[in-house]
């Protein structure tokens, strides 16, 4: 066996005839760079467009995922139902809605009168009322919606609301007056 047209190579391989070798190209084909552009690669690899796709981007398989068995039928519902996530961004609370209540008691002699009630922990002094010309002693609140007890104190003793819906006995053996208050 002869030298090759390739400097490189020491001899022909054995299944290579004379006149293959002649039909042989003369240069080696060009190196292939893999950080090469798509395009640049195929085109100096003389691959087609398909197929250098295919060679370019191989992805490992996605990793299996095994089939849920169905539940129980005396699974309880809670196990089953999704859990309540919170959202990502915070949402503010909304700010519990009130009611703007306006309390009213005619007592013209009086010199003082005071609300008292559940809405103010009974205080005696917490909620002072302002009398008016005609004697109408009065006071707006801000309640959120339910029900309230409440009494006046006119100039030092206690009297529920004359005016009042509905009254209920108190454990002291006295009236309390309610207020519903609705949204």
């Amino acid at each position: 066996m002869g030298r090759s047209q390739y400097s490189n190579c020491e001899s022909e391989p054995d299944n290579m005839s004379k006149e293959s070798s002649a039909d042989a190209p003369v240069n080696p084909p060009a190196a292939v760079n893999p950080l090469a552009k798509p395009a640049q690669n195929s085109q100096q690899a003389g691959l087609s467009e398909s197929a250098a796709a295919e060679t370019q981007a191989v992805k490992p398989p996605a990793e299996p995922t095994l089939a849920k068995q169905p539940p129980h039928l005396m699974t309880p519902l809670a196990a089953l139902w999704p859990t309540a996530t919170t959202p990502k961004t915070a949402v503010k609370p909304a700010a519990p809605q009130t009611v703007k209540v306006t309390f009213v008691l005619l007592e013209p002699g009086a010199k003082q009168v005071f609300l008292c009630g559940e809405f103010n922990g009974w205080a005696s002094d917490a909620t002072p009322m302002k009398r008016d010309d005609a004697g109408h002693w009065e006071t707006t609140l801000a309640l959120a919606p339910g029900r309230y007890e409440y009494k006046f104190i006119v100039d030092g003793n206690w009297k529920h609301d004359p005016l009042a819906h509905v009254n209920v006995w108190n454990r002291n053996g006295t009236l309390n007056s309610v207020a519903q208050v609705r949204p």
